[in-house]
């Protein structure tokens, strides 16, 4: 399947993408996922200094060049990372925090295969640590001869931005978050918060891969759904990240960073510049990933 070079202006239609993961296998044990193209270029990452939602460690907003690589259009599904596990038998005890009558809690009978709520195949998978995320990678590369990788903490935001500036993907319209992106919606509030975006995404938790409306680059659920695990070693501002695009990185380093926000998060964290730091080795009901490859010609990541 050959890649996607040129810049996506407008959300891809939902039947080209059906096209595409058919002809990719995006969720195939068989075939390698669907990547499209992100060109290269610079944005100004983080929230701006006058943004009333922006936690300390979103600034200070900085010009950041990032060069062309690739990106799955979708997170890893709960069929790909079921493939994973059938393959290797990897380990997953250990519980997640999931959501239940009492709040948030750890479960040590949570996992991947059982984060509280119904999921189907096409459901991206959750319940995944980095740690997991480092595993599968290594298992799907050795199968697809590809190096894969996550991305970087600035590749990510770029990529989600989609050549949009300001608040989200789509705008700064709250109003338009649920054509987007599956958040914390009128149909959640008071069931998993008290406060919701301004309108419904018609799921409770999360939704399969790819419903909602692509962004700028042709990227889906890149906001909402499940946040996803990047390669930096978590800083607490942004003046700690390179400003090449790199993931920041650190000996030893076993506290990761993650974006993104999730089918559970109010309007605050559903912001592009919204991030998390968490151990390297923390499950949660809502915490997926998705794969980069450097573009050929370029170094591959250490």
């Amino acid at each position: 399947m050959p890649y996607h070079d040129e810049k996506i202006s407008l959300p891809l239609p939902r039947l080209l993408l059906a096209l595409l993961l058919i002809l990719a296998g995006a969720c195939s044990e068989e075939t390698p996922p669907a990547f499209v193209t992100v060109p290269g270029g610079s944005f100004l990452m983080g929230a701006a200094a006058d943004d009333p939602a922006a936690d300390p460690s979103e600034l200070p907003q900085r010009r950041i060049a990032i060069a062309p690589f690739h990106l799955a259009a979708l997170p890893v599904t709960r069929e790909a990372y079921a493939a994973f596990i059938r393959a290797t038998g990897h380990e997953t005890a250990g519980g997640c925090w999931m959501l239940t009558d009492e709040g948030w809690r750890q479960d040590e009978t949570a996992g991947w295969d059982a984060p509280g709520f119904h999921q189907d195949a096409s459901h991206p998978a959750v319940c995944v640590s980095w740690q997991d995320a480092q595993t599968y990678i290594a298992w799907a590369s050795k199968k697809d001869g590809r190096d894969y990788r996550l991305p970087s903490e600035a590749e990510w935001e770029y990529a989600a931005r989609g050549g949009m500036a300001g608040l989200n993907g789509w705008g700064d319209d709250e109003r338009r978050a649920c054509d987007f992106a599956n958040v914390n919606d009128l149909t959640a509030k008071n069931k998993t918060a008290k406060a919701a975006e301004l309108c419904d995404d018609g799921f409770l938790y999360t939704s399969p891969a790819g419903h909602f409306l692509a962004n700028g680059f042709g990227f889906y659920d890149m906001q909402g759904n499940t946040w996803e695990w990047t390669a930096d070693c978590w800083a607490d501002t942004l003046a700690a990240l390179p400003e090449d695009g790199a993931a920041r990185r650190e000996e030893g380093c076993m506290v990761r960073t993650r974006r993104g926000s999730s089918w559970t998060d109010s309007p605050g964290p559903v912001r592009l510049a919204a991030r998390q730091g968490d151990p390297a080795s923390f499950r949660a009901s809502f915490t997926g990933f998705r794969l980069a490859l450097d573009r050929e010609g370029q170094d591959t990541a250490p």
